[in-house]
């Protein structure tokens, strides 16, 4: 259902034209997106948008905040909550968080993770988040693609994107939207795209996908219609075939000592099942590579299974109420498995959401329902095998014709993506500096806490191109599971402002 125009109260609504710190323009829709193909006449409605009070009921940010929807096909609309940066926002880098899935609500990242705000321990309101990426940086979660979250397809929330080719075009025309007709001054800033889980496989692709446009043309004015992409930020994100996370287990549950001999790490499994992983291990890795090296939807989905079914079992037959958490190997599972964590509950950033005065705000009818994970949208690109297609050459071009930098960040008690598979898929991934990158040793990163007194967060390497510093940097998170901008928050929002923020960056104590 498409949202309302009703407004509630601490609620500004306006058209295109309206002014606002970041100034909304009239921008005629002839203009040239990626690409440079013109965009059709005005055959899609315009973006509707609404600025809320800096402590809105909503959410307490502490900063300026605006929700709206893009049309992005005469059938599609992508919803998104813009958080202008406390500090400087005319001057602060613009970094769109995405959550993964595929099916996943980035309201997850806003209200558990990197928000300015986040659900009190009733979920019945917000807190203010002292520790958000909104300290440095202009932030914009979008649920995509169109089915998830509040982002809305014409017929409901079934049917959308299954494939990520169809999910690059919207997302590249939402881009086009926001930075030419919404936030036109945003297109002057330094731009990153981040992400977890499953934006392993979103954001190579897009980033692929806008880059490739703009160097075919794009637009005939001063400037893209997309900012250049300065960075990538990819946290606990899957960018290589499924079977190198399951066989990660042994390295996670098993392993040998530096004198071959086999450990069993607190927590891990036992003799026969690491007995079992070391037979199934090969066929499993070789199957995974075989994926990688042809893209072929359905040797992909071979490989999941038979890596889910013979290497992922010892696992799987773990995760129960009170068994192991994929996500996390320090947690007990809840009570949904095998996700584990209450995406869709009432006691859930969702049950916030779904609240009267919430949706109100939002413009949504009191009858729509949010979901933090739409299950249909899942299934669908299970379905047409596109879920486990890699995104490593999307990677490789990225890191060899574009100057965009990748950061990746991996939280080490994180077993669905694991740090030790990591490790692997980056160092044998094929690009003009593997080699350096490869050769490098892993050293310590540390982060100053308030008081200024330097904290180990993991272990870190980096490579250098020959025009870029830091082409591509590895890091790993001490005490942290697959949302771990969310278990670090203090730790990792530091880093990030290192790494967007050249200004910072000048902080000898800087790892990045």
């Amino acid at each position: 259902m498409r949202a309302t125009t009703v407004c509630a109260a601490l609620t500004l609504c306006w058209s295109i034209g309206a002014a606002h710190p970041f100034g909304l323009h009239d921008v005629s829709r002839s203009q040239k997106p990626v690409g440079g193909t013109t965009l059709e006449p005005p055959s899609l409605p315009r973006p509707s948008v609404r600025q809320h009070a800096k402590n809105a009921d909503i959410c307490v940010a502490g900063t300026r905040q605006y929700t709206g929807s893009v049309p992005v096909s005469p059938e599609k609309d992508l919803f998104f909550w813009f958080f202008e940066s406390r500090n400087d926002p005319a001057n602060s880098p613009v970094i769109v968080w995405l959550n993964g899935g595929p099916g996943g609500s980035s309201m997850f990242g806003l209200f558990e993770e990197i928000g300015p705000c986040q659900t009190n321990e009733h979920f019945n309101g917000t807190v203010f988040n002292k520790h958000s990426w909104t300290e440095f940086a202009n932030v914009v979660f979008i649920d995509q693609p169109a089915g998830v979250g509040f982002s809305t397809f014409k017929k409901g929330h079934d049917g959308g994107p299954d494939n990520l080719l169809e999910a690059a075009q919207d997302f590249s025309q939402f881009l086009t939207v926001f930075f030419h007709e919404i936030f036109p001054e945003a297109a002057d800033n330094d731009f990153h795209i981040a992400g977890e889980s499953f934006a392993g496989r979103y954001i190579p692709g897009f980033t692929h996908y806008i880059n490739q446009r703009q160097q075919l043309g794009g637009d005939a004015g001063t400037r893209r219609a997309v900012p250049p992409i300065q960075s990538i930020i990819l946290v606990d994100a899957v960018v290589d075939a499924f079977g190198f996370y399951i066989s990660g287990h042994y390295d996670h549950f098993c392993g040998v000592d530096k004198n071959g001999k086999k450990r069993m790490p607190e927590n891990g499994f036992n003799e026969t099942a690491c007995d079992s992983l070391e037979k199934e291990i090969p066929e499993c890795e070789r199957l995974a590579t075989l994926c990688g090296s042809t893209y072929d939807p359905v040797v992909c989905e071979t490989a999941v299974s038979y890596c889910d079914d013979k290497v992922g079992k010892w696992f799987n037959g773990d995760v129960y109420p009170g068994g192991r958490d994929p996500y996390d190997d320090r947690k007990k599972c809840g009570d949904n498995p095998p996700i584990c964590e209450p995406f869709n509950g009432t006691s859930s950033y969702a049950g916030y959401l779904n609240s009267p005065h919430v949706k109100e705000e939002l413009g949504f009818s009191d009858d729509f329902v949010y979901a933090g994970i739409n299950d249909d949208i899942s299934k669908r690109w299970e379905k047409s095998r596109e879920a486990w297609v890699p995104t490593t050459r999307e990677l490789t071009s990225i890191l060899d014709t574009t100057p965009t930098r990748v950061l990746v960040l991996n939280g080490n008690n994180d077993i669905g993506v694991n740090t030790e598979a990591q490790n692997r898929i980056y160092d044998r991934l094929p690009w003009s500096r593997q080699a350096a990158f490869r050769s490098h040793e892993y050293t310590n990163w540390q982060w100053p806490d308030e008081s200024g007194k330097p904290i180990k967060g993991g272990k870190i390497k980096t490579a250098d191109d020959l025009e870029v510093k830091n082409k591509l940097a590895f890091v790993s998170v001490d005490e942290a599971g697959h949302a771990s901008v969310g278990d670090q928050q203090e730790a990792l929002t530091w880093l990030i402002k290192c790494w967007t923020d050249a200004k910072h960056q000048k902080d000898e104590r800087c790892p990045l």
